[in-house]
């Protein structure tokens, strides 16, 4: 036994890491991968956050938050910016986020790619933050990492008590050029966070896991299988987000989320109708808007709207059934009955899906 043990320490002292940024192979001894790893944290988990967000602008009460990289910076008039990337599933349909560096900041979304879930979001300060920089998406030649390889994920899974967990594993397949399935821990909150080689380059973000298979016996449990957006797919994707500020979405919405006007004065209001709220009003309520839909700019919260392309709405299933086949392109126009300084105004926009 012991002599199968002494072989087994050997051969995993002697894994060779390849695909590094420099192209270069390394081989790490068992004491170098101790070393490595807490090199690679202490370097790179200040440019690792998490993404918070909130279900209003008191940013009160978090209702859930994913990881992300801040990964460039841009100098402002007395102020920078900075630019985080995460996944899209981690910011969709959310309108009021947070970064969680040294401390919480405000954060917009700056451009995304539903498709590849991928985000860009930006938050200002004067302060002078570390951020991992640009050079790993400057060119073609980035990590590449080969079967077998250590990969260290840092991000903040379960709740933000976790905040920059970093977790150890291998490159279980490499077949599909988008992805990295490796086995370090990712759960719930890890999405969007930074996959790094031993060498502290950034092989890609952690999107999700495999926790469960269905068998002939039934479902049962699997571990080990997570899977982290490449660069290959992420170097261009994050490239057109940051310098085109490219918007993809797969399907068009109209990117509110509304109410049916009696939930919302039962459940905001305590069954008190409340005096921005008509008496005689018929419609849907629009609770919040989400980041780079087409209402953005055009409708708000507390808006009610009435019609749909001059048909006329009482309930969400109502307006679900008339945008139900809207396509890329369309046009609609919303009627909408709004108060604002203790008027009501009654406005037609049009927007472009």
């Amino acid at each position: 036994m012991k002599k199968f043990l002494g072989l087994a320490l050997l051969f995993i002292a002697s894994i060779t890491l390849s695909g590094c940024y420099n192209t270069e192979t390394t081989t790490f001894t068992l004491e170098d991968v101790q070393s490595q790893i807490s090199s690679v944290y202490e370097e790179l988990s200040p440019v690792t956050v998490a993404i918070v967000s909130y279900d209003t602008k008191a940013y009160d009460l978090s209702v859930g938050h994913g990881s992300g990289l801040i990964y460039d910076r841009e100098d402002l008039e007395g102020s920078y910016r900075y630019y985080v990337i995460t996944n899209y599933h981690v910011i969709e349909g959310q309108s009021y986020l947070r970064v969680l560096a040294s401390k919480y900041y405000d954060a917009k979304v700056y451009a995304l790619n539903e498709p590849e879930d991928l985000a860009l979001l930006t938050f200002e300060t004067t302060e002078d933050l570390q951020y991992f920089g640009t050079e790993q998406f400057d060119g073609e030649v980035f990590a590449r990492p080969t079967i077998g390889s250590f990969v260290i994920a840092i991000g903040t899974p379960l709740d933000l008590d976790y905040f920059n967990t970093a977790t150890l594993g291998v490159v279980g397949l490499t077949s599909n050029p988008k992805v990295i399935q490796h086995d370090a821990s990712i759960n719930p909150g890890n999405s969007g966070g930074p996959l790094f080689d031993l060498n502290g380059n950034l092989l890609g973000f952690n999107t999700w896991k495999r926790s469960t298979v269905v068998t002939p016996e039934g479902e049962i449990s699997v571990e080990g299988i997570g899977f982290a957006i490449s660069m290959l797919t992420a170097v261009p994707i994050v490239n057109k987000m940051r310098h085109e500020k490219e918007v993809v979405f797969e399907q068009p919405k109209l990117g509110v989320t509304v109410s049916n006007i009696s939930d919302i004065i039962e459940k905001n209001y305590a069954g008190v109708r409340p005096e921005h709220i008509e008496e005689s009003i018929k419609g849907v309520y629009v609770v919040s808007l989400t980041p780079l839909r087409p209402s953005e700019g055009l409708v708000f919260e507390r808006d009610i709207i009435t019609h749909v392309n001059d048909q006329p709405i009482e309930s969400i299933d109502e307006l679900r059934l008339l945008i139900s086949e809207i396509e890329f392109g369309d046009k609609l126009n919303l009627t909408i009955r709004r108060y604002s300084l203790g008027v009501f105004s009654t406005i037609v926009v049009e927007l472009t899906l």
